[in-house]
């Protein structure tokens, strides 16, 4: 045990995987702290500024602030990221703080609640695109922050168990591919609703689509938890097909006004992405399985 540097009264984690017991030590951390200073910073610089040093492990940042656009920047970017709140705010700093247990987070648990709840914004959709039900849009738009706040925790997650080789470099590939995809979907949920406004009325056929849409990528996050190489091939033979039904959708649409068009060309678009993003999940599976 001394080789590791585990000693009596230490305390010890118990990993249980399918086929093995891993235990690990309690890892003392050292407190990471950042000062940010950039005059000429542009509020999108400053959001990914302070977002890549929270993903780093960063437990706290001192950042100089020298307009009101940098100032509502850190705040913009503070509300997107789990744990953390300004704690101090002198006028022209603002103390940053992480207040994040990570050993208190599993990455399986915090990614099956980021699927379930892009999983329930596509389910949504369909009733919007499909009835025109403008009132569940706002709520679309509401969860994909909250997709958002959950990707970049399961992120820093994957730096912090990467860094101390409790999960593989494979593994962490994986997972980081899986979790910036849903991110995406998420987006592209949230580009069909808005999209959807600004339709004249409800399109059945498409709610259908969007319905098929669903089950495709359920299936695909199945397989990913479930390391299930079968389910991946018939979720690629689905999305195949799929592709096929989109692209016959489109010369359906092609004789509506201007405007119809280019917001159903919208959604279609997107439909298409998702369904390429959930055969880029199973793609995932079966390159895992030959590791």
């Amino acid at each position: 045990m001394e080789e590791f540097g585990i000693k009596e009264g230490d305390t010890l984690f118990l990993e249980i995987k399918e086929n093995s017991i891993c235990i690990k030590p309690k890892i003392e951390e050292k407190s990471l702290r950042a000062n940010i200073e950039d005059a000429e910073a542009k509020f999108n610089h400053l959001v990914r500024l302070v977002i890549s040093y929270y993903l780093a492990g960063y437990s706290s940042m001192a950042v100089r602030v020298y307009s009101d656009e940098q100032r509502r920047a850190v705040a913009f970017a503070v509300d997107l990221l789990v744990g953390a709140e300004i704690m101090e705010d002198t006028g022209d700093k603002l103390l940053i703080e992480i207040f994040l247990d990570v050993e208190r987070f599993e990455i399986d648990s915090i990614l099956e609640k980021l699927f379930n709840i892009t999983f329930s914004m596509l389910k949504d959709l369909k009733a919007v695109v499909a009835n025109l039900d403008r009132a569940t849009c706002s709520t679309i738009l509401t969860r994909e922050d909250e997709v958002d706040k959950l990707h970049f925790l399961v992120l820093r997650l994957l730096n912090y168990s990467g860094d101390r080789g409790i999960i593989s470099a494979v593994d962490a590939m994986n997972y980081r591919s899986v979790v910036r995809t849903l991110e995406r979907i998420s987006d592209h949920i949230s580009q069909m609703s808005e999209a959807t406004l600004n339709l004249e009325r409800g399109y059945g056929e498409l709610g259908e689509m969007i319905e098929a849409l669903e089950g495709m990528f359920r299936r695909a996050m199945v397989c990913f938890f479930k390391n299930d190489r079968k389910i991946a091939e018939e979720v690629l033979e689905d999305v195949e097909d799929f592709t096929n039904r989109i692209l016959k959708y489109y010369e359906k649409i092609a004789e509506l006004e201007v405007v119809q068009l280019m917001n159903l060309k919208t959604i279609l678009d997107s439909v298409s992405r998702v369904a390429g993003y959930s055969a880029d999940i199973a793609e995932v599976v079966i390159n895992k399985s030959v590791y």
